[in-house]
């Protein structure tokens, strides 16, 4: 703080040196001077006189008129001129030069002051004392601000900055379908507006534990369709047709997504593998076959990188209250951390027992992938709705923790049902 201070009146002491010399300066001015200023003047009045006669605005009798009467009053300024000088004979200094210089510099200290403890932040000079009052509790929390911001929003419902700011918070503390409710509200006040619809979709989608089938499918094939170059656009596009059993049309995104990633050789790698896996998945698909089928057993390799295989099976006592055209969701999420699934198949419930491949081709969000987690949690999951959200009388397996390797295996029981 004494810095501070120090430093304040180096400026002000830098800003009197500008002026003091010309307040300490002393003008003087003789006598002599100001007669030859005075006859000066009254020439300049003179030859303007005669300009004006001649050109007609004065008359001559106007002309004589006020030339007599400045000749009269320059033997005046003369005179009185010649009367002060018997009495001072040494020139005059103008201007009382200390004194102002005392007077700029008191008011210069007072201005700055006054406008600093009026605009200025002084608390913030004393770190300590700052530090003491956040301890204290003085300034708001991040509850009290989100309370804050909903009061405001209650008061105002039709602010979307406000609610997309409040989506954005409870993103932030991974409320997410806190953040959907808020999403939601700004896609209504605002509609059709590409980054409002994805951010919406990932809020469903990882309030769903990661799946983007269903209302978030629709949100991103709405948002690529208003808005055919962004990249997030297109890379969650890619995925949601893969995953729905459209490879066509997933590749058509992901090959229109590459050339964009130039410049970022990691996120073109992963849409390299994204690209191949959707590939195999198109050549699997023999004519006729069902879009469920390409998963089955025995998978074509995918591209190289952490993998893990699972083997699913059906419990006996849990096969009887199976239908076949369920669908059955084989997924691996990591450990501790996010519970969006980092890869996920989709199949049906009659194409068990299964053995399938979990990848890193299989990633939903970029950069979030197995090879990012070293032990994960692998499981499977018959959904009597076809619903990517768990719900009771669901039929579980899991199997934790497996640790990501190549050459990794799991042997996966759906043995219990969600209550």
């Amino acid at each position: 703080m004494i810095v501070f201070w120090i430093v304040t009146a180096v400026m002000i002491l830098i800003a009197l040196a500008f002026i003091a010399p010309s307040l300490l300066r002393a003008s003087e001015l003789p006598d002599s001077d100001r007669d030859t200023q005075n006859v000066i003047i009254a020439r300049e009045r003179l030859a303007e006189l005669k300009s004006e006669h001649e050109a007609g605005s004065l008359s001559e009798e106007e002309y004589e008129q006020t030339r007599l009467e400045l000749e009269q009053a320059l033997l005046i300024d003369l005179d009185s001129g010649s009367g002060d000088s018997a009495d001072t004979a040494a020139p005059k200094s103008t201007g009382s030069s200390p004194f102002a210089l005392l007077f700029s510099a008191l008011f210069i200290v007072g201005a700055t002051l006054s406008v600093y403890f009026y605009l200025g932040t002084p608390q913030l000079v004393d770190g300590e004392a700052l530090v003491a009052q956040q301890q204290d509790g003085e300034l708001p929390s991040i509850d009290e601000m989100l309370g804050m911001l909903e009061a405001r929003l209650a008061q105002n419902p039709e602010d979307a900055e406000g609610w997309y700011l409040l989506g954005r918070t409870h993103m932030a503390m991974k409320e997410y379908q806190k953040a959907a409710t808020a999403f939601d509200k700004v896609n209504q006040l605002v509609s059709d507006q590409p980054s409002i619809l994805l951010a919406l979709a990932d809020a469903l989608a990882m309030s769903a534990g990661g799946d983007l089938q269903g209302r978030p499918a629709e949100l991103i094939r709405r948002a690529v369709s208003l808005a055919p170059d962004d990249q997030t656009a297109l890379w969650l596009a890619g995925m949601v047709e893969s995953q729905s059993g459209n490879p066509a049309l997933a590749l058509q995104h992901l090959r229109h997504l590459k050339p964009m990633l130039a410049a970022d050789p990691d996120a073109t790698q992963q849409v390299d593998r994204l690209i191949a896996a959707t590939e195999q998945q198109l050549a699997n698909l023999a004519p006729g076959a069902a879009p469920e089928q390409t998963a089955q057993a025995e998978p074509a390799a995918a591209p190289s990188g952490a993998a893990i295989t699972a083997r699913i099976t059906l419990s006996e006592e849990l096969a009887e209250r199976v239908k076949p055209d369920e669908i059955l969701f084989i997924y691996a999420r990591a450990l501790s951390g996010p519970k969006m699934p980092l890869a996920a198949v989709r199949m049906r419930a009659s194409d068990l027992p299964a053995t399938v491949e979990l990848n890193e081709a299989q990633a939903m969000v970029p950069g979030m992938s197995l090879a990012r987690f070293p032990q994960v949690v692998v499981g499977a999951r018959i959904s009597q709705s076809g619903n990517a959200i768990a719900a009771s009388g669901d039929l579980l397996g899991e199997v934790s923790p497996v640790t990501v390797s190549d050459d990794a295996v799991v042997e996966l029981v759906i043995d219990s049902v969600v209550p």
